[in-house]
């Protein structure tokens, strides 16, 4: 059943304004880009979003509070969202949305696309 929550998110994330799906840097399946930035993608059944600090604290006591989501570290910009019903795919492209704004040039900066080739592999090799 994960799988057709993890195949509705990503019909989700491609609807957000800005959002480009191309390879990640993490994992080999593709991910989800905002302005050069991946902000998006999937594990075992849960999609980790880099959603920022400030995004965060402004969200901090809810996104504690709920056992769906776990943060990689304090510091981390990062957190994953289990995918297990509809509700937590609502819950994740809400956490997305904030995401992609948190990514997105000033207006009337062009977008950076997410890198490719040897740019991609270099951020591997860091990852």
């Amino acid at each position: 059943m994960r799988a057709s929550y993890v195949a509705t998110m990503r019909r989700r994330l491609r609807k957000i304004a800005g959002m480009l799906e191309s390879p990640g840097t993490f994992y080999e399946d593709d991910a989800f880009w905002v302005n050069a930035k991946e902000i998006a993608h999937f594990h075992d059944g849960a999609i980790s979003i880099r959603i920022t600090r400030p995004v965060f604290s402004a969200h901090r006591d809810r996104l504690r509070a709920d056992p769906r989501v776990s943060r990689r570290s304090p510091a981390s910009d990062w957190i994953t969202v289990q995918l297990e019903s509809p509700k937590d795919v609502d819950f994740a492209a809400e956490l997305a949305q904030l995401a992609a704004d948190a990514h997105r040039p000033a207006a009337g900066v062009a977008a950076k696309p997410p890198p490719t080739g040897a740019d991609l592999e270099r951020r591997r090799r860091f990852h």
